[in-house]
C-alpha cells in the first residue's frame, strides 16, 4: 500500500465537518508525531478510532498503524524531518503563526482550533486536524514544548465596524479576552534562547 498522506486521507476518510470529534485529531496528531516523545500523548485514542474507522468502512487489513507509517507527507506544508523545537498552536486558524516557525525549524506538537472551515483548510495544509475548544481540553493532555503559538480571537479588540468598547456584544473583560487567559504557560522562552535554539 502507498503510504502518501493523500491515499491515507482517502481510504480512512477524513473528512472535518462541524460534527468532527477530537477522535480524528488524536489520530492525524499521531501519524505526526510518532516518533518524536510526544507519541503517548495520543496512541491510545488514535488506536481506538483506527479501529473503529477499519470497522465502519469495512477494510479488511488489521487496524494496525504499520500500514500507515512511515508516511510520505504529499501536502503544501509537509512537517519538520529534524526538528530544533517544539511548539503548540492554540487559536490556530488555517495555520499562518504555525507556518512561520515551522520554517524556522520547529515541529508542532499540539493543535487546537474550534472554527470547522478553519479546521478543514488546517488539515489539508498541513495534514494534521486540530482539536476542538481548547477551554475543553486539561493542561495534561497537552505535550510538553518550547513555544505556545496563539492567534487568539481579535473580535474583542478589533475596531472594524463595531464599537471598539463592545465588540460584538463582549466587553474586553468579558467571556472572550478570559478565554484566553485560561493557560498559563510552564515555561517563558526568552528572545535570547529562542534564538539560541534557532542558532543551534
Amino acid at each position: 500500500m502507498s503510504k502518501k498522506y493523500s491515499d491515507i486521507r482517502v481510504k480512512l476518510k477524513i473528512e472535518i465537518d462541524k460534527k468532527t470529534d477530537n477522535d480524528l485529531a488524536h489520530l492525524t496528531h499521531y501519524f505526526q508525531n510518532h516518533k518524536n516523545g510526544v507519541s503517548q500523548y495520543f496512541k491510545p485514542t488514535a488506536t481506538s478510532y483506527l479501529t473503529n474507522l477499519h470497522e465502519t468502512l469495512n477494510i479488511v487489513q488489521e487496524p494496525d498503524f504499520q500500514y500507515y507509517l512511515p508516511i510520505k507527507w504529499d501536502i503544501p506544508f509537509p512537517p519538520q524531518t529534524n526538528p530544533k523545537f517544539k511548539f503548540i498552536d492554540l487559536f490556530a486558524g488555517i495555520g499562518g503563526i504555525r507556518l512561520a516557525f515551522q520554517n524556522l525549524g520547529g515541529k508542532c506538537v499540539f493543535t487546537s482550533e474550534w472554527d470547522s472551515y478553519s479546521k478543514k483548510t488546517y488539515e489539508a495544509n498541513f495534514g494534521e486536524v486540530p482539536f476542538g475548544d481548547i477551554t475543553k481540553i486539561s493542561e495534561k493532555e497537552i505535550p510538553d514544548h518550547d513555544i505556545l503559538l496563539g492567534g487568539f480571537p481579535c473580535q474583542p479588540f478589533s475596531i472594524a465596524g463595531v464599537s471598539k468598547k463592545n465588540a460584538l456584544g463582549v466587553s474586553l473583560t468579558g467571556q472572550a479576552f478570559r478565554s484566553n487567559l485560561f493557560f498559563v504557560p510552564q515555561k517563558r522562552i526568552s528572545t535570547s534562547i529562542l534564538n539560541a535554539k534557532l542558532a543551534a
